[in-house]
């Protein structure tokens, strides 16, 4: 017994030291964690291919390379060492080697390497003046489907001639000293580019041998879609592809409609439509492993609505599509085949998490639930070996496989270590009556070393989309555990809008975009004070960006009991947003318009609202945010500014809708940190960063 008991006071007195040791998260710890990318099954099912990337704080920039794991287990193998960002990596049918996407040496952009699996170096297969993407083996296992971009009156027959003009031609881009950009398109932006360059998206087939390659889709003018890249699938006989392209002629002047193409891989006949029918969308194509069909996700409008991703299917010899999804309230994100053909593999959001599911084919029976923990992500499928990604809001992604009995097993650790000397708060989801007494759910994070003897400041973030949702999961930018670290108790809400509760719930406030989620917010801090009697109701502070901004700004305008709020690129102003890259949906969505029902539009606009502005408020966007242009922040601080509302500007000319660089990303926590310290009293986890990216 005295052996015993010294055991346990030795054990209690280990774990009091090591808990000792630990420390909250801090935003710089955000770029020391090594990134684990989407796997790939090899065709056996034995092994895995997989990205990782590393971030440098000093140098602003990444690297990513090719690492090897066995299903069975064991060390996972780094497969590339170039100092470079190796990415897309795909097994050849006979799982000798690996293709995969680097910039590395004297490339200029993306290009195509091989590299064998029984040694020797990557070698170089194919270089374009523009970047490859999305490489894909033909089943022959002789040949690369790619992608690229052009300049349709300069690429010819791709003659060598031909390519030299289009280098130089892009060379004259990059150093005119003219810089206007010319259109009469109604979208000539996405997310961060502009689209007033006259480019096309081109497949093509290349010879791995030869190193030549033919072009699919030689009569292509313009791109596959707004973002210049391509979905698509290749079918089991290699004889055709499936490819999602825009069908609305010419281009950018109306509504993009996403249809499915097949194409002919020997170049004999024309890319077939096989679903005109259908205005909406038609994305992520898959083929059934015998090529009679393919398995796609579709949805009826493009507006950002919150219609669901539902599943159909195409018979390829008649062309005939025919719903499998219809009667199931799931919105499906990935597709994949069972090896037999007969079942699905899907990923679908449900109440905070994204699960795996299985659904029969013909989709009779509810989707079986086959893994419910965390955010599930980047699924692959050969024979009975499922493997995937998983985060969750206290763990960054690893590398996992499903095992029969729905539980999982970690297949990599790149981030164990790391993360057992971080003191992160714990994490618990929670339900209350929101608007019109809906059940509405929420995850609340409590900082580091909670103790309900002491009075806590509360968070509330407010998530954008609108029609998105709070996962378990765990976030780059905003990381809930981050801010919990500054002494913060955090919450965010799946208010109305939000997907992942089904769709009527997702679409309930097109064009009332502002009441019943407001209403949510503020129902949820009722609720949490009275939940947890130590939260101090006098040190509330509210946060969102997106349409989390366009919340941020509405609170703004609709109550004055938060201390501060924090407002990233935010839907500020419903006709500033009139700028956006995605010009065709938002007036469907919002209200009104200008033109046509103008109290509609108003009644929805946060700005309508100034003259209630009393919060203190700090607005922070990039110059390159084409999606929610910027002037939407200068728009409201100007306001505020002029109204003697205290308020802090903070703008990144060259960042877009995210702040995705490391030294600028430290800056902006610690902007949003000193804020909430100004206000409600936080203590934050970083002292303000030089320019150079180092902490005073």
């Amino acid at each position: 017994m005295k052996l015993l008991r010294a055991f346990v006071a030795l054990t209690l007195a280990s774990a009091a030291v090591l808990a000792a040791d630990k420390r909250p998260l801090t935003p710089q710890d955000l770029w020391a964690i090594k990134r684990v990318g989407a796997p790939e099954l090899s065709p056996d099912g034995k092994q895995v291919v997989f990205t990782v990337q590393e971030w440098s704080i000093d140098k602003n920039k990444s690297t990513s390379n090719l690492w090897l794991v066995d299903v069975a287990g064991g060390e996972p193998r780094r497969l590339t060492t170039a100092s470079a960002s190796d990415s897309a990596p795909t097994w050849s049918p006979d799982g000798s080697r690996l293709a995969f996407l680097s910039k590395r040496g004297d490339d200029e952009s993306n290009a195509l390497y091989v590299l064998r699996l029984d040694g020797g170096e990557a070698e170089k297969i194919l270089e374009l003046p523009y970047a490859l993407a999305t490489p894909k083996w033909m089943p022959d296992g002789k040949s690369i489907v790619v992608q690229t971009k052009v300049i349709p009156e300069l690429v010819g027959p791709w003659a060598r001639s031909d390519l030299a003009a289009m280098k130089k031609e892009i060379k004259r881009r990059k150093d005119s000293k003219m810089t206007a950009k010319v259109t009469e398109n109604r979208q000539y932006r996405f997310f961060d580019a502009w689209l007033t360059d006259n480019l096309a998206s081109r497949l093509l087939v290349v010879d791995i041998t030869a190193k030549t390659f033919r072009d699919l889709t030689p009569k292509r003018d313009y791109l596959f879609g707004n973002g210049g890249d391509a979905s698509f699938d290749i079918a089991p006989d290699g004889k055709s592809i499936a490819l999602v392209m825009n069908s609305t002629c010419p281009p950018f002047r109306e509504e993009n409609n996403a249809d499915l193409y097949l194409v002919a891989t020997d170049g004999k006949s024309e890319p077939r439509n096989l679903t005109a029918d259908n205005k909406g969308t038609d994305a992520s194509p898959v083929f059934s492993p015998d090529g009679k069909f393919l398995v796609y996700a579709r949805t009826k409008t493009t507006n950002h609505n919150g219609e669901s991703r539902r599943l159909w299917r195409c018979e390829i010899a008649t062309g005939k599509c025919t719903p499998i999804t219809e009667q199931h309230d799931w919105s499906f994100d990935e597709i994949k085949f069972s090896t037999d053909g007969a079942h699905l593999w899907l990923t679908a959001e449900e109440k905070g998490l994204l699960p795996i599911f299985r659904l029969a084919l013909d989709g009779s029976g509810p989707p079986i639930p086959m893994f419910k923990e965390g955010t599930a992500t980047s699924l692959d499928v050969v024979g009975r070996t499922v493997v995937f990604l998983k985060d969750s809001t206290s763990r960054p992604n690893e590398l996992y496989t499903l095992n029969g009995d729905g539980s999982a097993k970690a297949l990599t650790h790149f981030n164990d270590a790391f993360m057992a000397r971080l003191d992160l708060g714990k994490v618990e989801g929670y339900w209350f009556k929101g608007a019109k007494d809906a059940d509405i759910h929420g995850w609340l994070v409590y900082p580091p070393g909670y103790d309900a003897a002491k009075k806590y400041p509360l968070i509330q973030l407010m998530h954008g989309g609108p029609h998105t949702m709070n996962r378990d999961s765990w976030s780059y930018r905003w990381n809930t555990q981050v801010f919990a670290a500054t002494g913060a108790v955090v919450t965010w809400v799946d208010r109305h809008g939000s997907t992942g509760y089904g769709e009527k719930f997702a679409m309930s406030i097109v064009n009332e975009w502002g009441d019943m989620p407001f209403e949510d917010i503020m129902k949820s801090t009722d609720f949490l004070l009275q939940k947890l009697p130590n939260l101090d109701r006098d040190r509330l502070a509210a946060a969102g960006a997106s349409y989390g901004g366009y919340m941020a700004a509405w609170v703004l305008g609709h109550t004055d009991r938060f201390k501060c709020i924090i407002d990233h690129a935010g839907v500020n102003s419903s006709y500033a947003q009139y700028a956006s890259d995605v010009p065709h949906g938002f007036p469907k969505v919002m209200g009104g318009t200008p033109w046509d029902n103008i109290e509609g539009l108003q009644r929805q606009n946060p700005m309508f609202y100034a003259k209630n502005f009393k919060t203190p408020m700090l607005v922070l966007h990039g110059e390159l945010d084409y999606r929610v242009p910027y002037g939407n922040g200068l728009e409201l601080y100007g306001v505020l500014q002029a109204m003697g509302v205290p308020s802090r500007l903070v703008v990144y000319p060259n960042e877009n809708h995210w702040v995705l660089s490391p030294q600028n990303a430290i800056y902006w926590h610690w902007e949003m940190q000193d804020w909430l310290r100004r206000y409600i009293g936080v203590k934050p986890s970083l002292t303000k960063p030089s320019f150079d990216g180092d902490t005073k």
